[in-house]
C-alpha cells in the first residue's frame, strides 16, 4: 500500500453509480442540471449564506473573481509566496501583477503589517491564503480592506469545514475560493467553492462562468466556460455526507503524530487553538535541525511508499515562473520555511497505519 501526502475521498462506487444513471436519465451532464443544484442548495445551508457558486476548478475560480472585483486601471495584487502556484496563476491570468511580501513570523501565513507597508495607489487587491487551513488574521485583514478601500480576496483552497472562533474562513473577506481539488478534505474530484460578500458579486461570477449569459438568457458580459458538471457535483453530494465521519478520523490520525514527534526537539508539530474547528486536510511538520537533508527523508520515505512533499517550497518568488514578481521588504520568515516544511500523509484510511508511518518517518529523519 502506498500513503500519499494527499489522497482522495472516495464514495461509496454503486451510489455514485447509482446517481450517474440519474443523471444518465435526465440527459444532462452540465448547465446547472439536478446535482448542481442540489449540492449548491446543501452548501448554501452549511455555510449560511446565499451568496455561494461553484466553479469547474479553483484557479480559474480565482482568476474571474479577481477580474471581476478589482479596478482594471490597478495592476498589483498583494500576495504571499510560501502558497501553491495556482495563486499566482490567476493573479497573471486576471491581468495583474503579483506583489510578494512575508509572512508572519511564527506562521505560515501572510503578514498584515507587511502588507500594509506594500499598499500604493496600483494596488487592485489583496490575496492572503489561509496556509494548510490555519486562519488568517481576519481582523485585520478587514481592517486593512476598509482603510483603504482595497478588496480582500481570500485563496480559502484548504478551508472547508474550518471555523475559527466560531466562523467559517469559508465566509470570510469581499470574497474567498475554496478549492474542491480531489487532494482536498472535501473533494469533487475538480472544482470549487466561492463566496461573496456582495450579492451583486455573486450572480455575475454565475453568469461569468456560463459565458457571461445573464439571468434574462442575454450574453450581457464578458465570460467563459468554467461551469461544474453533474458528474462532479454527483461525487460532491456523496462526500458532502461522508465530510463528517472523515474528519474525526483524519483528526485521530494527526493527534497520533502529535504524539509521535511532539517530544522530537529537531520537529516542530502544530497544536491546534482551542478555537480553531479543523478539517484535517494537511499535516504539515517543520523541520528545525539545519543539518537533517530533507531530500534524503523524502527518498528513504519513498522506499517504503511514504510520499511525502515539500509543501510549499521553493516559496514561489524561487521559481522561474514568477522570479521577476515584484517584492517589498525582506521575506526573511518564508526564506526560513523554505525546504522546511514537510506534509505527512493524512486520510481517513491511514488512521490503522500510523504507527507504522510515524516510524518510518522516525527513521528517515535518523537516517539522514
Amino acid at each position: 500500500m502506498k500513503f500519499y501526502s494527499n489522497k482522495p475521498s472516495i464514495p461509496n462506487a454503486a451510489d455514485y453509480n447509482t446517481l450517474i444513471e440519474s443523471i444518465f436519465d435526465s440527459g444532462f451532464l452540465t448547465n446547472f442540471g439536478q446535482c448542481h443544484t442540489e449540492l449548491i442548495s446543501k452548501l448554501r445551508t452549511t455555510f449560511q449564506t446565499e451568496n455561494l457558486a461553484l466553479c469547474n476548478n479553483a484557479t480559474t475560480a480565482l482568476t474571474c473573481v479577481i477580474r471581476s472585483m478589482t479596478d482594471e486601471k490597478k495592476t498589483k495584487v498583494i500576495t504571499t509566496p510560501f502558497t501553491f502556484s495556482a495563486t499566482c496563476h490567476s493573479i497573471i491570468w486576471a491581468n495583474k501583477t503579483p506583489v510578494f511580501v512575508d509572512i508572519e513570523e511564527n506562521g505560515f501565513n501572510l503578514c498584515p503589517s507587511a502588507v500594509e507597508s506594500a499598499i500604493d495607489n496600483d494596488t487592485a487587491a489583496i490575496v492572503p491564503v489561509h496556509c494548510y487551513g490555519f486562519p488568517c488574521q481576519l481582523q485585520k485583514f478587514d481592517e486593512i480592506s476598509e482603510r483603504y478601500n482595497i478588496p480582500i480576496i481570500y485563496d480559502a483552497a484548504h478551508t472547508f469545514g474550518i471555523e475559527y472562533q466560531k466562523k467559517s474562513l469559508v465566509t470570510q473577506g469581499s470574497a474567498a475560493v475554496v478549492s474542491t481539488h480531489a487532494t482536498k478534505a472535501f473533494n469533487t474530484a475538480e472544482g470549487a467553492i466561492v463566496y461573496f460578500h456582495d450579492e451583486k458579486h455573486c450572480s455575475h461570477f454565475t453568469s461569468m462562468t456560463n459565458f457571461g449569459i445573464d439571468s434574462n438568457g442575454e450574453t450581457s458580459s464578458l465570460g467563459l466556460n468554467a461551469k461544474l458538471s453533474e458528474l462532479h457535483a454527483a461525487l460532491g453530494l456523496l462526500n458532502l455526507e461522508n465530510f463528517p465521519k472523515n474528519v474525526v478520523k483524519r483528526h485521530q490520525l494527526w493527534d497520533a503524530y502529535n504524539s509521535a514527534f511532539g517530544s522530537d526537539s529537531r520537529l516542530k508539530i502544530i497544536e491546534l487553538q482551542e478555537d480553531l474547528k479543523f478539517n484535517f486536510g494537511y499535516y504539515p511538520l517543520t523541520v528545525m535541525d539545519p543539518t537533517i537533508n530533507i531530500d534524503n527523508v523524502i527518498s528513504n520515505l519513498l522506499d517504503n511508499d511514504i510520499i511525502v512533499r515539500k509543501y510549499f517550497s521553493p516559496i514561489l518568488n524561487r521559481t522561474k515562473a514568477f522570479a521577476d514578481c515584484k517584492v517589498v521588504g525582506k521575506l526573511k520568515n518564508a526564506e526560513k520555511l523554505n525546504d522546511k516544511v514537510l506534509c505527512l500523509p493524512i486520510h481517513e484510511d491511514y488512521l490503522p497505519h500510523a504507527q507504522f508511518i510515524a516510524e518510518k518517518v522516525k527513521q528517515s529523519f535518523d537516517g539522514s
